[in-house]
C-alpha cells in the first residue's frame, strides 16, 4: 500500500508521478494495477506516468509494472542481500527515521538495513546532513533536495559498495553527529557491535565516538550473530531498534542500559518523525 496518498492531488500528473517515484524509492517496484488502485486513476494513465518517468531515465518499466534502474554489478550483489530479512529491514527503518529530527547531522554506515533507513529519508521532507561511507546510501539520499550528504571518500569495495581507508576515517573524525545508525554482521551482549572487516570496524568505531547518540539496526537474525572483530561493546551503544520479540535476548541489552525499539511494538501506520520512546520496550 502506497505509504502517503493524498486523493485531491491524483488528478495532478506531477503529484501522482512524484507519489510514484516515492513509492518506488521505498519499495524498488510498483505494479501499474497497484498504483491505479491507490491512486485513484485509470490503468492508461498510470502507464503513461510510468512511460514519462521511463524517458525521464527514472524507471525501467517491466511487464505489469516499473522498477528502479537494473542493478548492474556490485549494486546487483548488494540487490540480492537485500532480499534477506526484507520485511524486518523496512520495519526497522520506518521505526529509524521516528527517532530523526529536522536540521539534525546523521552517521549512517553501509548495508542494506541503513539503505532501508536512507530510503525513509529520501520519501521524507526532513532537511538533514548526512555522512556517510555507502555510495549507493548517498545516492539514494540525493533523490531528497532537503537532505545534504556527503560521501566518505575512499576506495569503494565491491562487495559492499561502502568506501574505506585513511581518507574515509578522518573525514568522519572531523564530523560531529547526533545520530549514528549502524548496522553490523554480528551483535550481542558478551561480544558488542561486531564486523567481518577491520575496515569495517574501525568506521564504527569512529561513527560512535564522535555521535552523541548510536543507534543499532539489527534483524533478529544478527542478534548473538559472533563475528571476527568487534568495534563497539554494547554498554556503549544508545539504542536497539529490531524486529525480535523474544523477551529473555532483550532484557539481556535492556540491563546494560541499551533501549530497545522492538517493530511489533510500533502503532500500526505510525508516521515519519512521529516520536519514539527512548526507553525500554
Amino acid at each position: 500500500m502506497l505509504q502517503t496518498f493524498v486523493p485531491e492531488k491524483t488528478r495532478n500528473p506531477s503529484a501522482r508521478r512524484a507519489t510514484i517515484q516515492r513509492q518506488l524509492l521505498l519499495d524498488g517496484n510498483v505494479t501499474v494495477e497497484m498504483l491505479a488502485r491507490e491512486l485513484g486513476a485509470s490503468v492508461a494513465t498510470i502507464r503513461r506516468d510510468l512511460t514519462t518517468l521511463e524517458n525521464d531515465g527514472i524507471v525501467r518499466r517491466t511487464h505489469g509494472g516499473a522498477t528502479v534502474t537494473t542493478p548492474r554489478g556490485a549494486d546487483q550483489a548488494f540487490a540480492l542481500r537485500e532480499q534477506t530479512d526484507r520485511d524486518a529491514k523496512r520495519g526497522i527503518a520506518r521505526l529509524a527515521i521516528q527517532l530523526v529530527k529536522t536540521g539534525q547531522t546523521l552517521f549512517m554506515n553501509d548495508g542494506s538495513t541503513v539503505l532501508a533507513l536512507a530510503r525513509e529519508i529520501a520519501a521524507s521532507s526532513i532537511a538533514l546532513t548526512v555522512v556517510t561511507p555507502g555510495a549507493n546510501i548517498a545516492m539514494t539520499l540525493s533523490e531528497n533536495q532537503r537532505v545534504s550528504t556527503y560521501l566518505a571518500g575512499g576506495l569503494v569495495r565491491h562487495r559492499t559498495l561502502g568506501t574505506t581507508g585513511d581518507f574515509v576515517e578522518r573525514m568522519l573524525s572531523v564530523f560531529n553527529a547526533d545520530l549514528t545508525f549502524v548496522a553490523a554482521d554480528g551483535f550481542s551482549v558478551s561480544e558488542g557491535l561486531m564486523f567481518s572487516y577491520e575496515e569495517d570496524a574501525k568506521i564504527a568505531r569512529i561513527m560512535n565516538e564522535r555521535a552523541t547518540t548510536t543507534v543499532v539496526l539489527a534483524a533478529e537474525s544478527k542478534l548473538g550473530q559472533r563475528d571476527r572483530i568487534t568495534a563497539v561493546p554494547a554498554r556503549f551503544i544508545d539504542i536497539l531498534i529490531t524486529d525480535c520479540t523474544d523477551e529473555v535476548r532483550i532484557d539481556e541489552f535492556r540491563k546494560l542500559g541499551v533501549s530497545v525499539i522492538v517493530v511489533s511494538d510500533a502503532a500500526p501506520g505510525a508516521s515519519a518523525n512521529q516520536a519514539v520512546p527512548f526507553a525500554a520496550t
